[in-house]
């Protein structure tokens, strides 16, 4: 009698995926979530510069917002907070005629530029022309309302054996240094500019390895080419993001280390809870996260061994900031 085969390694991981999508798809639909989502929608994404300036001056910066959105929130900045001084764009429209002859010498984008009219005056073109000086404050230096939020939760506890180690490993050999220290509110980031990733150093061995692994599958995920749009374009970071995150999740759960609850919600926030979307993104997530785990099949060795505590750490408050930086909301 022919003996039954077992699945395969690619359909575990398509059927844990499928496990996320369930999850995801559900927590969706909770009210919850949906005044959460209200919510998040108020708060700005800044720039990889403006990044770097919050941490600099509050490291322990998580929810960052102008006077206003906190006021329309029903919080008050506490009487006494100095503002965290970020860059704000000043942004002019002029016609695709005089780009030429613009001063600043700055090409403005296409995904910035506006339709021709039929009539056939001068395309509009939204160009940069300096920044000035705002102010934003941090979560923690207002009071009022408490904040609808359906978060990820942190993962606690160690990683298994090896996971760390190998990530790194293949982080490294993708020309990447890995370092561990301050991210500006998010568990880490990824500098395709600088060839840095970067992992919070305050959190648990758990979270540190799994958010590598979110990063990981920016980088084998060919995010940097794909998605160019990034830090322009909602939906193309949206899209990077689930597929990011959703490879940590089948990485860490091939493991042995059950990410789900803070993965569902994660991927719930930029899905909008759109399993079309999940599904769209299963051929990419399931073949990166397979690559990753067979690397994983041989545990590294000898010095190529890095624990989360021995990786290079620093402070890069005092670098240039890059302009390809990938960072998510908590990651």
């Amino acid at each position: 009698m022919a003996q039954r085969r077992g699945p395969s390694s690619h359909e575990k991981l398509e059927a844990l995926h499928e496990q996320l999508i369930t999850a995801v798809t559900e927590l969706a639909r909770s009210d919850a979530w949906m005044r959460m989502l209200q919510m998040a929608a108020r708060f700005h994404d800044y720039s990889p510069s403006n990044i770097l300036l919050i941490g600099a001056q509050r490291p322990d910066a998580t929810r960052v917002a102008g006077i206003r959105t906190w006021n329309t929130l029903g919080r008050r900045v506490t009487k006494g907070e100095h503002g965290i001084a970020i860059l704000a764009p000043c942004i002019y429209r002029t016609d695709t005629a005089d780009r030429g002859s613009d001063p600043s010498g700055v090409r403005p984008s296409d995904s910035a530029a506006s339709a021709r009219p039929d009539d056939g005056t001068p395309e509009k073109q939204r160009v940069l022309r300096g920044f000035r000086v705002v102010h934003v404050f941090d979560v923690s230096q207002t009071e009022g309302d408490p904040l609808p939020t359906v978060e990820p939760r942190a993962l606690e506890g160690d990683a298994p054996q090896h996971l760390w180690e190998h990530l790194a490993d293949l982080t490294r050999d993708a020309g990447f240094q890995l370092e561990r220290g301050p991210c500006a509110g998010a568990n880490g980031y990824t500098d395709f500019t600088a060839r840095v990733v970067r992992i919070l150093d305050t959190v648990s061995p758990a979270q540190a390895a799994k958010t590598l692994a979110h990063e990981l599958g920016h980088i084998r995920a060919d995010h940097e080419h794909r998605f160019t749009e990034y830090a322009t374009n909602q939906t193309c970071r949206g899209q990077a993001e689930v597929e990011a995150e959703s490879i940590a999740y089948l990485v860490s759960a091939e493991a042995g280390l059950n990410s789900m609850d803070y993965s569902a919600r994660y991927v719930a926030g930029w899905s909008g809870g759109d399993p079309a979307r999940l599904r769209g993104a299963m051929t990419t997530v399931v073949t990166v996260a397979q690559s990753i785990g067979q690397a994983h099949a041989t545990p590294p060795t000898g010095e190529a061994r890095r624990t989360p505590d021995r990786v290079l750490s620093a402070s890069h408050a005092g670098s240039a900031p890059s302009t390809r930086v990938w960072s998510p909301a908590v990651g």
